[in-house]
């Protein structure tokens, strides 16, 4: 995801979400996003591109938490720097008056498994794509990046073997209750615009750190 900033306490707010569905072979077997008006202004956009006219005819969070609680339900969760996306999902729907079952420990964080899968224990989305050859084309687009997240996780499955060390994760993940919200099918909104800076994945270095699903 994308987001106005590092802080939720600051009231900083999601952007823009991506997400991916895998089996658990690791291939994909759908995928989602929108742009997510704030109800703020936007931060940064030297670094996630998004402007105020795109955003300003996306839907507020409200209006798609039924859809995202829907395509997560009975899911084990994983991201790039999964705690930051599990933090900011919780605090959205918080704000709603909407518990969900969202907790980094019960899901795949791809930044954190690196050191067990990666040479040279990458850190950033980009230094991890560059290392396992996936792709990376657009980052700090919200979709583009969960697709890479997807990819780092299919490489990890592949190497990992028949036993996936998280697989005991599966089981509370079909077990989480999610709230029964209503998915009103809330039109989503693509960007029009290409994120900022260098497209290609590139190793760990000065400056590669990103927001977003990458590490602070």
């Amino acid at each position: 995801m994308e987001t106005t900033g590092f802080r939720t306490s600051e009231n900083d707010r999601i952007l823009e979400i991506g997400l991916v569905h895998l089996d658990p072979a690791g291939e994909v077997t759908g995928e989602w996003a929108t742009l997510v008006n704030p109800e703020r202004d936007l931060g940064p956009e030297h670094i996630h591109g998004i402007t105020v006219t795109e955003a300003e005819k996306a839907p507020t969070f409200k209006e798609i938490a039924g859809t995202v609680a829907a395509l997560l339900r009975g899911r084990v969760v994983a991201a790039h720097n999964l705690p930051f996306d599990a933090r900011f999902l919780t605090y959205e729907f918080g704000r709603l008056g909407i518990d969900v079952p969202l907790d980094h420990r019960l899901g795949v964080c791809t930044m954190i498994w690196a050191a067990h899968f990666l040479p040279g224990d990458p850190r950033t989305l980009a230094g991890c794509c560059a290392v396992a050859g996936v792709p990376l084309d657009g980052q700090h687009d919200a979709l583009v990046d969960a697709r890479a997240a997807a990819g780092l996780l299919r490489h990890y499955i592949r190497d990992a073997g028949p036993v996936l060390p998280w697989r005991y994760l599966f089981e509370a993940g079909s077990r989480s209750q999610w709230p029964p919200l209503p998915d009103p099918g809330t039109p989503w909104v693509r960007r029009t615009t290409s994120p900022p800076g260098p497209s290609a994945a590139q190793p760990d270095g000065p400056g590669a750190a990103s927001r977003g699903s990458d590490p602070e």
